[in-house]
């Protein structure tokens, strides 16, 4: 699999090409272009998955937010924030049922993710991301936390009494990404 980012940071598009043998994973509504050889197929909770049979196809997918788009590779677990994912690939599960995955945001209606396997995940943030290294106590407001490694403790922090928004206190030794806008 090809992938080029096109228009960055703002308004990007995230060009692949899909080779046979090649599983990328997305959302239908974030497709804008394709060739007529590639194939898709719904692999549940929104997603499709987009392969080819034959020969090399480009496809084009592109994100509603007003933001980057940002490539995190892995082979290790990571924490991510749902509504941010553009498109993934590779041997990657999601499991959305894992014990801090609903509440640590007060939206019920956002949901951290986590991730395992090797592969990649396309993130699409409001605004850009700002990876951070964590190795010493670091305090970051919830709604602009995207993605963490599994190395970072992590717990609800508040600033003051009569603020209305909500952070949580990192600690340990890894990377948090923080998005710019919320």
């Amino acid at each position: 699999m090809r992938y080029e980012i096109i228009g960055k940071p703002y308004y990007p598009i995230l060009r692949i090409v899909i080779e046979i043998g090649d599983r990328v994973v997305s959302k239908l509504d974030s497709l804008i272009s394709l060739d007529t050889n590639l194939k898709w197929k719904d692999s549940g909770n929104g997603f499709s998955l987009f392969y080819v049979d034959t020969y090399p196809s480009e496809a084009i997918f592109t994100t509603k937010n007003y933001g980057d788009i940002y490539l995190i590779e892995s082979g290790q677990s990571i924490y991510l924030r749902e509504d941010s994912i553009l498109a993934f690939y590779g041997d990657i599960s999601m499991d959305r049922d894992w014990g801090g995955s609903k509440g640590f945001f007060k939206d019920e209606n956002k949901t951290l993710l986590k991730v395992t396997g090797k592969g990649g995940v396309f993130l699409a943030p409001m605004g850009i991301i700002h990876k951070k290294w964590v190795s010493a106590t670091t305090f970051i407001e919830e709604e602009h936390v995207i993605a963490f490694e599994p190395s970072l403790d992590f717990k609800p922090y508040s600033i003051s009494d009569t603020d209305q928004r909500s952070f949580y206190s990192f600690n340990g030794g890894g990377n948090i990404y923080i998005q710019t806008r919320v």
